[in-house]
């Protein structure tokens, strides 16, 4: 069935879930434009995993190739003490030994430049802060900052934990009175990190980097909080990661409230730990690779370390009239294995689906429809990734007697559920896009 003719979709963000959702359009025929708010691309974080469940559909665009020769495969993760001290291992192929695709490590930068170097001329707008949408009984406007308008059919928000889609969409339903009280409150986060991704390192003196797969190494800090995650990468490169919880609990008032560590600034600063001070926690780790770590956090450009939240809520309200919302935006999950940014491309692919069959691009009923069977379908998925993801993380960072007891048995002994969200077996739903030819099948749940 050909895509309906001229409907118009207006994606709002230009990070990965919305190049991903132009790129989708684009092979279905369906026309698009894009409104990025910066005025100059530049992806936040240094690494990024990519989840098995995803591959077929990145083979039907024809970039699995091209993000094979940029990644290397996640081949496991072993959790070591500061003192390099091995306390056990995962593996991430355990289930797929020989068999299928595998997770892919890579940098988050060149994956947001590949996927940017694949949209049409003209099909992106930076600089376009979006403050109003309005609706008629055929059309959605997008207003911005700078009071030009895009008209479409819908509005797809792919802008983040922060969107200002889902928050002009819930002013209004605010408004009249129906918006469920969960998703009054604010993103919850108890937990901060700085991330940096190094200059290219001398291979001789890091024989690592010329692995073909990657193994990340997690040094969990002796009675505190704070770990540090490496990751080789392509390019003789090393991403790290130093996190732990969030000492500065703040609300939207912000107030000391150590009971939801809930935060509503956009700022990313918002503690007063510089990230060369919050670093300083794992001065004493010892690199698993030689050396310091701190030799790793000094290779690294000023430009490629940022500090990050890391937040995490499961919305309620995806959609209504002709506004619905991607990844993060309504699922902001802490990051494990990827997750956060393969379940978005599911969302995509999933709604993509569905407006390649739509009849009519004015039909706000038919809209609807699409909508509420594109949340049933997706947001059980989500809620099981984004809960799996969770206690992942409490696992590696809580302190304690009964933390050690629960890391070291999970270490041992691989829960089933951990097992699934690395073998891709929790996502219950593999849609491939139905309009492009199949794949090959490399990835069966």
């Amino acid at each position: 069935m050909p895509p309906p003719q001229g409907l118009r979709v207006i994606i709002v963000g230009g990070g990965l879930a919305g190049l991903i959702m132009g790129i989708m359009l684009d092979h279905a025929g369906i026309d698009y434009h894009i409104l990025e708010q910066a005025s100059r691309l530049r992806p936040l974080g240094t690494s990024i995993s990519l989840h098995p469940v995803i591959m077929d559909l990145m083979e039907q665009l024809g970039l699995l190739q091209d993000m094979y020769r940029m990644s290397k495969p996640l081949r496991g993760i072993t959790v070591l003490s500061a003192n390099g001290r091995k306390k056990g291992r995962i593996d991430a192929r355990s289930n797929k030994r020989g068999q299928g695709h595998h997770a892919m490590v890579m940098s988050r930068p060149d994956l947001h430049e590949f996927l940017l170097a694949r949209i049409p001329a003209g099909k992106l707008t930076t600089g376009k802060r979006v403050i109003d949408i309005s609706e008629t009984q055929s059309e959605v406007t997008v207003t911005c900052m700078d009071e030009t308008t895009y008209v479409g059919h819908l509005v797809v928000g792919a802008d983040g934990a922060y969107s200002a889609t889902r928050q002009i969409m819930y002013q209004k339903l605010k408004g009249r009175g129906l918006l469920p009280e969960s998703d009054k409150v604010p993103l919850h986060f108890d937990k901060q990190c700085v991330v940096g991704m190094t200059c290219p390192l001398d291979p001789v003196k890091y024989p690592v980097l010329l692995d073909e797969s990657c193994e990340v190494k997690v040094l969990l800090g002796k009675d505190q909080h704070t770990s540090m995650w490496i990751l080789p990468l392509q390019g003789n490169r090393m991403a790290w990661c130093v996190g732990g919880p969030d000492p500065h609990l703040i609300s939207q008032e912000g107030e000391e409230d150590s009971s939801h560590g809930s935060h509503a600034s956009r700022g990313r600063d918002w503690c007063p730990e510089t990230p060369v001070e919050i670093c300083e926690d794992v001065r004493n780790f010892k690199c698993p690779y030689g050396g310091s770590v701190m030799d790793l956090i000094e290779a690294t450009p000023k430009g490629l370390i940022s500090k990050v939240l890391l937040e995490e809520k499961l919305f309620r309200t995806w959609h209504n009239g002709r506004v619905v919302l991607v990844g993060d935006a309504c699922h902001k999950i802490v990051p494990f294995f990827g997750q956060g940014a393969s379940q978005a491309i599911l969302d995509c692919a999933c709604l993509v689906n569905m407006l390649h069959d739509l009849k009519s691009s004015e039909s706000l009923s038919e809209l609807t429809s699409i909508f509420e069977k594109y949340v049933d379908i997706r947001s059980e998925t989500a809620r099981v990734a984004s809960d799996s993801s969770r206690e992942f993380a409490d696992l590696i960072y809580d302190q304690g007697f009964k933390a050690d007891m629960a890391r070291n048995i999970v270490l041992r002994f691989t829960p089933t559920w951990l097992l699934k969200m690395i073998a891709g077996n929790v996502n219950s739903d593999h849609p491939h896009l139905k309009f492009l030819p199949q794949p090959k099948g490399h990835f069966k749940s």
